[in-house]
């Protein structure tokens, strides 16, 4: 959703949700740590590995920057490197470079645990009051375990990345902190969690994490460039994380609080390398961080996250710091994610194939869900996936001859901005708004019937009637719960943006494959200024989630002649196409491969 606007929260806008707990019997016949030494098959073909480099060369032209690793068993099949790593001083990206994985980080906490208890220092089994003081009685039966799996029963978060807070504190507001619900009872992905798994590695080991994380697992693994406290050489080799093309000066923010950043520890924030992730998927294939019984916990997957992961039959469960997914043809794949709005990083491990793809990018653009991995996996596994097209540079007066805002004969307006080479596209009304977050110029019934629930529950909201609002919610959040967010949402806005004017329903996306059905963005309008507020909708047509945005969705369209642009999707590949005929009626846009003309309005 990073492409579509992004939520005004931490870096942790977590897209799997638990389904409930259970056994994972089906993944346990085969052992994996014997799998990861497996039977190598054949490499995909040259042409395809060269395809993958040619997909990733074009995305060039649309912003990207970044790498990505594919190996095949002990050996490295393509190293793809493209971009810039730093902007400012044109340094491009390499194998050397550093990145911030993110999410990526927990593998290493989770792996830090299990050697632990190789040492014989610890067992996953302990409650967690066995090695952090101050455990009350609601969390006496959690343990490791449960931290390890995000069935512990703590929220996601407790504070923003780079608040400054040293260990013992950030433990004692944890443990002080109300569950969501008994520990064991339910996966739901915590940061916090893996922050008190990284506390337990320091007084466990009588070390700091990242001291430990060098000496026990990156340095036998061969990596060379990780770890949490960079040196000045290593900092200048720092990928410079770029949000919607400005400097998030991630580096300098984590550096200020002197490693004091336990909102974070433990469960990202990690930098790495192309190389030493590499060196790290060749040393899970033998005994030289971790033992193969260890390596059995690491992959396994112990609780159930969902049955029917992206509605396509797939199990996704939970291991230690690890996705593991078995899909109806019963591959299984060994994944996660990482991201903080602004850089993002992914290690997906085809355990059939043998073969680690690992990627990283520096531009928010190019975060999950608008990431190329898809795209890269159906390439190498010989699928037709359509190129990203040529872009043509213009200079800005001739880009500039689009800007603007255009109007369709149902009434829906499309708007044009110029935006650092490209143009910036936000849209107005159902049709307009499908085509800026989806590329495709679309209206239903159905998705009226989402805008006009949307259109309901926030007129409602706005006068303080609760029945009314909570008719359109599920089950999952309380009457009174509701209540307080609700209004504590306009008296927000009010103080900070004035009297309300009016409010307009942008439109509703489809998420592709998410838990959701509709995502409808609500835009709410004061004396001084707009806020936008999304509603996702379940099957049942009840929202799911509600949270307010920083800004709508937009679409980044690129020149690619004289007078026409694309947006292209990187993870789908697919393009939407305007073209523009200045000339004609004081100027009109025309939607490819539709007959849908917008005529200029201002």
């Amino acid at each position: 959703m990073k492409g579509n606007g992004s939520r005004a929260i931490s870096r942790r806008d977590v897209l799997i949700w638990g389904a409930g707990l259970g056994c994972a019997s089906a993944l346990r016949a085969s052992p994996l740590a014997e799998l990861l030494l497996g039977t190598v098959p054949s490499p995909p073909p040259s042409r395809a590995l060269r395809d993958v480099s040619t997909y990733l060369s074009r995305l060039e032209g649309f912003g990207f920057s970044g790498a990505l690793l594919v190996t095949g068993g002990d050996t490295v099949l393509l190293r793809s490197l493209h971009g810039l790593a730093d902007q400012e001083t044109g340094r491009r990206w390499r194998s050397d470079t550093i990145l911030d994985i993110g999410s990526c980080a927990k593998q290493f906490t989770a792996a830090a645990i299990l050697a632990l208890e190789a040492d014989g220092k610890l067992r996953t089994s302990d409650p967690v009051s066995k090695h952090l003081v101050g455990v009350p009685a609601d969390k006496s039966a959690m343990t490791i375990h449960h931290l390890l799996t995000h069935t512990a029963g703590l929220r996601l978060d407790f504070g923003d990345d780079y608040d400054v807070i040293a260990r013992d504190p950030y433990v004692a507001g944890v443990l002080a902190a109300p569950l969501l619900r008994k520990p064991g009872e339910k996966h739901a992905y915590s940061n916090a969690g893996y922050s008190l798994l990284a506390a337990i590695v320091e007084i466990v080991s009588g070390t700091s994490l990242d001291r430990f994380l060098r000496e026990r697992l990156f340095g036998p693994s061969g990596m060379t460039s990780s770890g949490y406290q960079l040196s000045d050489a290593e900092a200048r080799r720092v990928a410079r994380g770029y949000e919607d093309g400005e400097d998030a000066r991630l580096l300098e923010r984590a550096q200020a609080t002197r490693g004091q950043m336990w909102n974070l520890l433990g469960n990202g924030g990690i930098y790495t390398t192309l190389e030493d992730l590499q060196q790290w998927a060749f040393a899970l294939r033998g005994d030289a961080v971790l033992p193969a019984a260890s390596r059995q916990k690491f992959f396994q997957p112990h609780v159930l996250v969902n049955a029917n992961y992206l509605g396509s039959g797939t199990q996704l469960f939970y291991g230690y710091g690890w996705y593991v997914s078995k899909s109806p043809a019963g591959k299984t794949l060994i994944w996660h994610l990482g991201g903080n709005r602004v850089t993002n990083a992914g290690l997906r491990f085809h355990l059939d194939e043998q073969r680690w793809i690992v990627y990283g990018t520096n531009v928010s653009e190019f975060n999950d869900p608008q990431y190329p991995v898809p795209a890269v996996e159906r390439i190498i596994a010989g699928e037709s996936v359509e190129a990203p097209p040529k872009v043509r540079p213009l200079a800005p007066r001739p880009l500039a001859r689009f800007a603007g805002t255009y109007r369709a004969p149902g009434g829906a307006l499309l708007t044009l901005a110029v935006h650092r080479g490209f143009l910036l596209a936000s849209g107005e009304g159902q049709e307009a708004f499908a085509f800026v977050a989806d590329g495709q110029w679309t209206s239903s019934a159905e998705l009226g019937a989402l805008n006009a629930a949307a259109a309901q529950a926030i007129e409602a909201s706005r006068l303080g009637q609760v029945d009314a609002v909570a008719k359109h919610f599920g089950p999952w959040i309380a009457k009174d719960e509701l209540a307080a967010s609700e209004a504590a949402f306009w008296t927000k806005r009010h103080d900070r943006l004035g009297d309300y004017r009016r409010t307009r329903v942008l439109g509703t996306s489809k998420p592709t494959g998410r838990r959701y059905v509709g995502r409808t963005i609500v835009a709410v309008d004061f004396s001084r200024g707009s806020t936008w507020r999304e509603y996702f909708w379940t099957k049942d047509g009840l929202v799911g989630d509600v949270g307010p945005i920083e800004k709508p969705p937009a679409g980044r369209f690129f020149p690619v002649s004289a007078t026409c642009l694309v947006a292209f999707d990187p993870a789908a590949a697919t393009s939407a196409k305007l073209c523009l005929d200045a000339g004609r009626e004081g100027g009109t846009v025309a939607i490819a491969g539709t007959d849908i003309v917008l005529r200029r309005t201002r």
